[in-house]
């Protein structure tokens, strides 16, 4: 949007002048590429680090309710130090970008770094974001959510799918035998590893486990007290729940609504993200399994894959797949 612009064409125009389409005008192809020329001239004078072989690196998150959003902001902070060693200089911004005019407000402030890491939410405007960083020589590395249709760079962070497949297995196993409805409760229906690990979830309980039947509930509030009065009305509208699955936040609260209502007994609960609070309800047996991953570890990873792109380094691909890591109540505190 951003190069369409300063050339006065559509953005339907600037793309077809980027994949080299004959039928575009040589007059209209030259503006654009004068366009992008000087949108990349003015991004270079714009205070680089005096390293030529040191980067400012922006690492964005969507400004949404989440404590794991808040965990990863805070490790972004505390990798610092990491970075400066990598020769990274670092900065940190949220963006709401459910609203289209912000996310073309914050385009403007993106182009002046030379990569950006990015946790998406999956809004056309979005994906424009991300062609305009890129058509600006700005690589763009997605970390923990993707957006696999847009222009990113990479995607560094577990495999959403898989977690969610494994999350299905373990509920499966669980349950055994029995019969009755599983709940798989997601947050931002925005964030595309939440449709994943819905998606994955679904699968294993549709090929493996027919005797249970699973409803899905998305935009489910993901805040501990909100997450706790709902699962109320969820218990009402299903009487023969047997199983929770949250993608998203909220499952220490409904750990608690179900330990005092007297129906954890009967409900399986199983979610994401290791804390204090749910390591001590695993213990407790009001979690069932926590599945985690390495926060600061994906962090560091997504801002050297950024860094590998930056330098043209062959393989810059070849980061680590993270792995997902399952928490029961024998390993609560490992």
């Amino acid at each position: 949007m951003m190069i369409a612009r300063r050339a006065g064409v559509s953005v339907a125009t600037v793309d077809r002048v980027l994949r080299d389409d004959q039928a575009v005008r040589p007059e209209t192809a030259e503006r654009v590429h004068l366009a992008l020329a000087n949108l990349r001239d003015e991004r270079a004078s714009r205070g680089r680090p005096a390293k030529a072989n040191s980067f400012r690196i922006a690492f964005v998150l969507p400004q949404i309710n989440s404590r794991f959003l808040d965990h990863v902001e805070r490790d972004i902070a505390l990798s610092a130090s990491f970075f400066r060693e990598h020769r990274i200089t670092s900065s940190f911004y949220r963006c709401d970008f459910a609203v289209q005019r912000d996310t073309a407000s914050f385009s403007e402030q993106a182009i002046a770094y030379d990569a950006v890491v990015l946790a998406p939410l999956d809004y056309p405007w979005v994906a424009h974001f991300i062609e305009e960083l890129s058509d600006a020589g700005v690589p763009v590395v997605t970390v923990f959510s993707d957006l696999p249709g847009s222009r990113r760079a990479a995607y560094v962070g577990v495999n959403s799918r898989i977690a969610g497949r494994t999350a299905g297995l373990l509920m499966g196993l669980f349950l055994g035998t029995r019969i009755g409805t599983v709940a798989v409760l997601s947050g931002s229906s925005r964030l595309h590893d939440q449709l994943e690990r819905r998606t994955g979830f679904s699968q294993v309980l549709e090929e493996d486990f027919r005797n249970l039947r699973w409803v899905a509930e998305p935009d489910f509030t993901e805040d501990d007290g909100g997450a706790g009065l709902a699962v109320q009305g969820l218990l009402a509208r299903h009487t023969d729940l047997v199983g929770v699955y949250v993608t998203g936040g909220g499952i220490a609260g409904i750990a608690s609504a179900l330990q005092e209502s007297g129906d954890k007994e009967r409900v399986v609960l199983i979610g994401h993200e290791c804390t204090a609070q749910t390591r001590a309800q695993l213990a407790e047996r009001a979690i069932d399994v926590i599945l985690d991953q390495d926060v600061r570890g994906i962090v560091h990873w997504a801002g050297l894959a950024a860094l590998n792109f930056l330098n043209d380094v062959r393989g810059a691909l070849a980061i680590p797949t993270p792995e997902t890591r399952i928490y029961l109540r024998e390993n609560a505190h490992a």
